[in-house]
């Protein structure tokens, strides 16, 4: 029974772990990038779906999953989180009209 608590315990610190990480990538990128919406927790829900973003990519294209972190491979979260954070500063050029 302590063996399956264990197992638990241990796979719930990996998921926590991977999505802090992600959430960091995306605060970071979102500040870098300036997407130009001022959404509270942004750039957080940017990692979370980058994540997964850069987790498809890398899937449908056969790549090797790089350096890692704990359990969480970085460039195709990093890649997620660039594409997505480049599609909100695109949405957000797109709000903001033309500027003549």
């Amino acid at each position: 029974m302590y063996a399956i608590e264990q197992q638990a315990a241990d796979q719930a610190l990996r998921v926590v772990q991977a999505t802090a990480l992600a959430m960091l990538v995306g605060w970071l990128v979102e500040r870098a990038l300036d997407t130009g919406l001022r959404v509270r927790g942004l750039g957080l829900l940017a990692g979370l779906v980058g994540l997964y973003a850069g987790a498809w990519m890398w899937a449908s294209g056969g790549w090797g999953h790089g350096p890692m972190f704990g359990d969480l491979a970085l460039a195709p979260t990093i890649a997620g989180v660039f594409a997505v954070c480049g599609f909100l500063k695109l949405v957000g050029l797109g709000l903001a009209g033309p500027r003549w």
